[in-house]
Parts: structure tokens; C-alpha cells; sequence
């Protein structure tokens, strides 16, 4: 029977496609997930196994999901298909899977580039960007990995914020996602869902005659469920209060709200107020403000509630010993630590196991860091034996990464691990504290992986993405405990 040319060929590379698939052995590189078995690197690198790290790019406008164990790149995604032009990925929190290599849900904020080092490095990039909180999924069940969009939560929600984004814990667990944001001084709470709802949004204000700080609850348009508050509304000032300028010149009323964090063990949350170096710590049962606490060494506890009335809170706020920039808790909820810098530079450690928190109280600092570094991220493994913390420097000083006794409040190991070092997350198993560097200053960058027992840096992965945060992918719910929900 007569055979067309067409027909020829279509058999002919059936038959090569079944030969090249007989020649293939067990690390084809073809199947979604790599098998690195025989692979030098990878006799390293398989003690890592099961560890998935979101490592958002500062100025890449990307987003990777990295196999530590290969270790490989297995999907990446940039920010720009969503349309906002020069987007800048902030802040990033990733929500637990049993199988990350399967796949996992994330949330990632977008800020406008209009800050400092943003416009010394890339000055072109001053009026692009916008405000965004995307949730994202990474799929890996097929033959070739994908990250996508799920949710523009500030379209849905009608809210924009660019700052941080943690994810409930302990009797919050399942319920919550938070965003924060400090040019509108303004959080967000929602559910998990992929067409999230509104739970309850605040605002918070300060008055500098009567120096007094307001927290209120803010409410959407009864008409469309929505806030107006997209892109750039609502801003007081323009752009984010940078590392080290918590006390610059802006708007009187700003306070700087850089993000809210969730008690590992009872329903209460924590949101940072950078400026007046204060945490108020709300009630997720009612989304109540209980009480505000001052993080200065020097300073009351506690600041006075002056009135509450309807649906705000005010505090009297009569002076600021120190800003602050990040804070919360511990796993066991033993302890909620703040770092205040700036003026102090130091580590407030509050005893935060009362089911009343106007009965926490400080009883610890962590100090001797002089006026050059200052304590900014903070990093949790899951027995709370130790507590890692970012401390950072301007340019051209490196700054380090500083591991932290949670029984004696002393520093006991530091790490040079290079220049501008932001966000600290342990592996799964606990035995890693991961670490980036170069979120701002466009210069080297990448991950240091240290272990936690030994001090030893284990391994250094390079990365041009330029990393102000990043987060490993939890295995379960109890491991949310020690990611970027409880502390950031």
C-alpha cells in the first residue's frame, strides 16, 4: 500500500521520539521535577530534601521557586504579565503543602519603586509601580512546573498595600491572611480563600498636638463590599519610610505600619508601628485593640488607652524613646520580640504568655550592637531555642546575621554572609536557617544556608534577583509556626 510523504515522516519521528526515550535514564531533566541521583552536586545537596523557597526579586520584578535539594530553579514568574509596569515584588508568605513539589498556594505584595535606594540605583523607575497582593500558585503535578495568578486581592478587595503579608497561626490557623502597608498606615485581614472575603481592616493615625495615636477600624462601601482604596489613594506619604529612616520627615499624622503578626498559641495579633516604636496587640476573636505595647527600653510597657470610642482606640503616646522596624513571637508563644532601632538598637523581649496582654511585660534586651547596625528581620526554628536576626547597615557596610539565645538573650554566632542582608526563614526540619542578602543595593546577591547547631554556612547559592525577602514553603500548619507568620 502507497505511504505519504507526510505519513513517512510522522512514523519515523514516533519511532525516534520511542528510541530517544529508551536512551533516557533516571535524571531526565524532562520530567517536572529533576531526579539529580548520581549528580555530584546534588550527594550535598540532598540533605535539603523537601525544601521548596519562594525568592521573590527586588528588582528582577520575579518571582522563583527553588528546590533546595537539587538544587534548581523548578518555576519562576514574572510580575509584569499582571500587568503593573516595573514591578517591584516586596514581601512575600507562603501557605503550608504536604508535597511542595506537587504544589502550593503563596501570597506576594508589590510596592511603587518611589523609594530612597530605589531611586538612587534606578531613577527611571520613579513614578512606575503600584501597590499590589497577589495570591499565587505553584503547580508541579504536571510535566512542566508553572507558577500562576490566582488573585488580585487589591482588585477584589478594592485595598492596595506593599508591605508585608503573614498568614494566621495556632487558633488562627486556616482562617487569615494579613497585609500591611506604611505609606497608607493601613492592614489588611481576609480569608484564605481564592475569591477572598473582608474580615476587618484598620487605620492608624497619630495626632502630634495632642500626641495621642489612633487605631481604627476602617469599613468598605456598604454599596459594593469594595474599599477606594487602589493604587496610590489613600497615601500619606511618597514612598515607604526605607531602612534606618523610620523618624524622616512626612505627613504628621504617618506612623509607618509595616506589618501584623499572629500569636503562635493564643488568638491575638501584633500590628508594627515603626514610627512611634509601638506594637498594638488586637483580639482575632473580636478584632478589638487590647492594649499598646512600648517597645523602648526606658519606656512604660504599655501605653495609656485615653478613650475608646465606637470603633477607635487612643492612646496616649507622649514621647518616642525609639522607633522600631520588625517584631513578633516566638513558636511557643513563650516570648514576642521586637527590634528597635535607630535610637537603641536593641531587642525587646516581652513575656507574652498571659491570656491578658496588658499584663505582658519586657524582661530582656538584646544589646551591643552599636549605632551602626540595626536590628531589622527576624528568623524562628521550631524549638524556640534560638532566634536569628538580620542586622543591617548602609552602604557600603555589609551588615550580618546574628543568632540570638532565647534563654540567656545573648548573641552567640554571627555571619558576615555579604552585603545588605534582609530576611532569615528555617528549613522544614529546622536544622537550616536560610538567609538573602542584597534586597537594595544591586550589588552581590544571593542565599546562604547556615546550620543552626554547628554555626557553619553550609551553602551559598548565587541569585541576581536581588532579595529583600523570601520564605521556605511549610510542610504542615504546625511549621507555619516557625515562617513568615509569627515574626518577619
Amino acid at each position: 500500500m502507497p505511504i505519504s510523504r507526510r505519513d513517512f515522516m510522522k512514523g519515523s519521528l514516533a519511532a525516534g521520539l520511542a528510541g530517544v526515550g529508551g536512551m533516557l535514564n533516571s535524571n531526565s531533566s524532562l520530567a517536572a521535577r529533576h531526579d539529580f541521583t548520581g549528580e555530584p552536586l546534588h550527594e550535598f545537596f540532598k540533605k535539603f530534601e523537601g525544601n521548596v523557597i519562594l525568592l521573590p526579586g527586588k528588582y528582577s520584578g520575579t518571582v522563583q521557586a527553588m528546590d533546595l535539594a537539587g538544587p534548581e530553579t523548578l518555576a519562576w514568574y514574572n510580575y509584569g504579565l499582571t500587568g503593573v509596569n516595573m514591578p517591584i515584588p516586596h514581601h512575600i508568605a507562603a501557605l503550608p503543602s504536604a508535597d511542595p513539589y506537587k504544589g502550593f498556594d503563596f501570597y506576594q505584595t508589590m510596592q511603587p519603586p518611589m523609594s530612597p535606594y530605589v531611586n538612587e540605583n534606578s531613577p527611571e523607575w520613579r513614578d512606575r509601580g503600584d501597590f499590589k497582593m497577589f495570591k499565587m500558585r505553584y503547580d508541579g503535578s504536571g510535566k512542566q512546573n508553572s507558577i500562576h495568578l490566582v488573585n488580585d486581592i487589591a482588585a477584589t478587595t478594592g485595598l492596595a498595600l506593599g508591605v508585608h503579608v503573614s498568614i494566621g497561626v495556632g487558633e488562627n490557623a486556616h482562617k487569615y491572611v494579613a497585609f500591611a502597608d506604611g505609606q497608607k498606615d493601613m492592614v489588611l485581614i481576609t480569608t484564605l480563600d481564592d475569591n477572598p472575603k473582608i474580615i476587618k481592616a484598620f487605620r492608624a493615625d497619630y495626632d502630634p498636638v495632642a500626641r495621642q495615636l489612633n487605631v481604627s477600624h476602617v469599613f468598605p462601601d456598604p454599596a459594593t463590599g469594595k474599599f477606594d482604596f487602589q493604587g496610590r489613594k489613600g497615601m500619606k506619604t511618597s514612598h515607604e519610610a526605607m531602612l534606618g529612616e523610620e523618624l524622616m520627615p512626612a505627613d504628621p499624622t504617618a506612623v509607618f505600619v509595616d506589618a501584623f503578626t499572629w500569636h503562635p498559641t493564643l488568638p491575638f495579633g501584633a500590628i508594627l508601628i515603626r514610627r512611634l516604636g509601638c506594637c498594638a496587640i488586637v483580639d482575632t476573636r473580636t478584632w478589638e485593640v487590647v492594649t499598646l505595647l512600648s517597645t523602648a527600653k526606658g519606656a512604660p510597657d504599655n501605653f495609656p488607652l485615653v478613650k475608646q470610642q465606637g470603633f477607635k482606640w487612643t492612646f496616649s503616646v507622649p514621647s518616642v524613646l525609639t522607633p522600631l522596624h520588625e517584631a513578633g513571637f516566638i513558636p511557643s508563644g513563650e516570648y514576642f520580640l521586637a527590634c528597635n532601632n535607630v535610637l537603641q538598637n536593641n531587642i525587646a523581649a516581652y513575656r507574652s504568655t498571659d491570656p491578658n496582654p496588658l499584663k505582658w511585660t519586657k524582661t530582656a534586651f538584646v544589646e551591643g550592637f552599636g549605632n551602626k547596625y540595626l536590628p531589622l528581620h527576624m528568623g524562628n526554628v521550631p524549638d524556640s531555642r534560638w532566634a536569628f536576626f538580620t542586622m543591617w547597615a548602609r552602604k557600603p557596610n555589609n551588615g550580618y546575621i546574628c543568632k540570638v539565645d532565647t534563654k540567656t538573650w545573648k548573641v552567640v554566632a554571627k555571619w558576615d554572609t555579604g552585603p545588605d542582608p534582609h530576611t532569615c526563614d528555617c528549613t522544614v526540619d529546622g536544622k537550616y536557617m536560610t538567609t538573602v542578602y542584597s534586597g537594595n543595593q544591586s550589588g552581590q546577591s544571593g542565599l546562604v544556608v547556615i546550620n543552626v547547631d554547628t554555626d557553619k554556612i553550609e551553602a551559598r547559592l548565587p541569585s541576581p534577583g536581588g532579595h529583600h525577602d523570601h520564605v521556605v514553603v511549610p510542610k504542615d500548619w504546625e511549621g507555619m509556626k516557625s515562617s513568615r507568620s509569627t515574626s518577619v
